[in-house]
């Protein structure tokens, strides 16, 4: 009996490192919208305070379509960085398992009634190869989720780099 309880023991454990890996994967994200905050914030307040206006673009010089290029591809990194980063927040998973007791959003959706939940509840507990199905279903489901949130922050950093990069040179190109 206790060699059955350490190995659900094991599965609750990945189960809890899958939500540390959703929750680590929500924090980059956060970070990279923050960053973009930090960011847009210095940029205006730049902006107001310069008395010269480095913003102001004269329509008929020579160079300005050269001083505006490198702001359009800028702009698009910020928005599919800032994009991935709202994805990341609301992952779109269509995976297909049975409903579980044990996992709370099914509960209110599958069970209306205390009574029906509970005999669900005490039938697969009772069960250890059920009891099993459900805890690998359970890590099965939040690893996936894991999986896609990392790669949308991964895809939002990729961005975050170029859109550096481009508003970099961009402000390099406006102070030549």
């Amino acid at each position: 009996m206790e060699a059955d309880k350490f190995i659900t023991d094991d599965y609750w454990q990945l189960i809890k490192y899958n939500y540390e890996q959703i929750r680590h994967a929500e924090l980059k994200a956060s970070l990279i919208v923050s960053l973009y905050s930090i960011f847009f914030t210095i940029a205006y307040t730049f902006d107001i305070l310069d008395d010269e206006n480095i913003y102001y673009f004269e329509f008929t010089d020579p160079l300005f379509v050269l001083k505006i290029i490198p702001i359009v591809p800028a702009i698009i990194f910020t928005i599919l960085s800032f994009a991935s980063c709202v994805n990341c927040f609301l992952p779109r998973l269509s995976i297909s398992v049975k409903p579980s007791p044990l996992y709370f959003g099914d509960i209110k959706h599958n069970w209306a009634k205390f009574s029906d939940y509970s005999k669900e509840l005490i039938g697969v507990m009772d069960d250890d190869v059920e009891y099993k199905v459900h805890l690998s279903q359970m890590a099965f489901v939040t690893g996936s989720i894991a999986d896609q949130k990392f790669k949308h922050v991964s895809s939002g950093i990729k961005y975050l780099t170029r859109s550096v990069i481009s508003f970099l040179i961009f402000f390099i190109i406006i102070y030549i």
